[in-house]
């Protein structure tokens, strides 16, 4: 029998991001059986603190490293092992990090926010973390693009205490002009934005649109309203880094590159729910496509029969406020619900078709194989 590797995978369990890489790195190894892992204590049993913890890692003597930026990890890079860290600032040179796609990320969000007729927008991040910084400039380089600017207000954690963020956010939300899309670049931040919008008694999402990232469930679910959020498919990037810690240990095959996460989908929930669009034919034509074209085949025609506009006239509306036409936005809705099917369920491509009232599977495949440029079934594995 060949001897297992071991692996320290060193992780904060208490956010989503996290616990999400740990899914991909354990999934690889529920397929290969190549690890053991090291044996952490619960806390409730033995309580250690983090620099202790480094100490006892290192005495493991492990074969490779995954790491996160914790007290005396500094120890850890001068160990002569296959070391992936995923970091919480900044970017290590020389070193194999494990990064987010945050510039994807950053045009996502913008994107989501154009196509609902947004013309005011805000931005929430931290300061002095670079993935904040990069999902901050995509952001603003692309509503700039369309035309409008962004606010922002940047959290300093090292100048505040987190529990006097919501206070600061009283101070800043009335200076947005509303209705107002805001990307916050982290879930987390968004319970004190609600707090902050309640106690003002801004209305969300009537006059506050947010939206956040990680698809933190349990933050996501609990809020009032629901909050929508960015989900970047962490999973996959824990799994393509056990992989390549896999073959660095037994083959010397040090990765070419950092390991980036890949994709961003955005799950929409209640917080972002709302329509910022003055004018009413389009605002009604845009809600009828989002509350339809996700389960039923519908045509131009169909849409502009909720209006009193003749065809050419709700195209026109649709090019002035919104910068798209009526069947590009048909198609984004039953994309994006096409693409959450083939990731979040098991359903079959003829059940999806079924479901979203295509004809046959082929149909299906052939109009998701237009837009996309994969198959159903291509992008069901690459996802997964």
């Amino acid at each position: 029998m060949k001897k297992k590797l071991k692996v320290a995978v060193l992780a904060d369990v208490s956010r989503a991001y996290d616990r999400d890489m740990l899914a991909g790195v354990t999934h690889f190894n529920k397929i290969h059986d190549k690890f053991i892992f090291f044996p952490f204590t619960p806390k409730y049993i033995q309580h250690n603190d983090q620099a202790a913890l480094i100490e006892r890692v290192i005495a493991w003597k492990p074969d490779g490293v995954i790491t996160r930026e914790i007290d005396g990890f500094e120890k850890l890079l001068d160990l002569d092992v296959p070391l992936i860290i995923a970091p919480h600032t900044t970017l290590y040179k020389n070193k194999i990090n494990l990064w987010g796609h945050n510039c994807v990320i950053g045009n996502v969000a913008a994107e989501y926010f154009i196509s609902k007729g947004f013309r005011n927008y805000a931005f929430f991040g931290f300061k002095n973390f670079q993935w904040s910084s990069e999902r901050e400039a995509a952001f603003v380089n692309r509503v700039n693009e369309a035309g409008y600017s962004v606010q922002s207000h940047i959290f300093d954690s090292k100048a505040s205490l987190w529990e006097h963020l919501s206070a600061k956010l009283t101070a800043w939300l009335p200076l947005l002009e509303k209705p107002c899309a805001v990307f916050s670049v982290a879930d987390d931040l968004n319970i004190h934005l609600l707090a902050a919008a309640k106690e003002l008694d801004v209305k969300v999402p009537d006059e506050l649109s947010v939206l956040g990232v990680d698809n933190d469930v349990l933050i996501c679910e609990m809020a009032n309203p629901t909050l929508s959020s960015i989900e970047h498919h962490v999973h996959q990037s824990g799994f393509e880094a056990a992989m390549a810690l896999s073959r660095w240990m037994e083959y010397g095959e040090k990765p070419a590159g950092d390991i980036i996460v890949g994709g961003a989908t955005v799950i929409t929930r209640n917080s972002t729910s709302g329509l910022a669009i003055d004018d009413e034919q389009t605002r009604n034509a845009l809600h009828y496509i989002a509350t339809t074209a996700s389960s039923k085949d519908i045509s131009v025609e169909d849409v502009v029969n909720v209006t009193t506009l003749s065809r050419r006239g709700l195209e026109k509306r649709f090019q002035q406020v919104i910068k798209s036409s009526i069947l590009d936005e048909i198609r984004k809705v039953r994309i994006r619900r096409i693409k959450f099917l083939l990731e979040n369920s098991d359903l079959t491509i003829q059940q999806i078709a079924v479901d979203m009232n295509f004809n046959n599977s082929d149909n299906i495949t052939r109009y998701f194989r237009q837009h996309v440029g994969l198959t159903p079934r291509d992008y069901r594995n690459q996802f997964r």
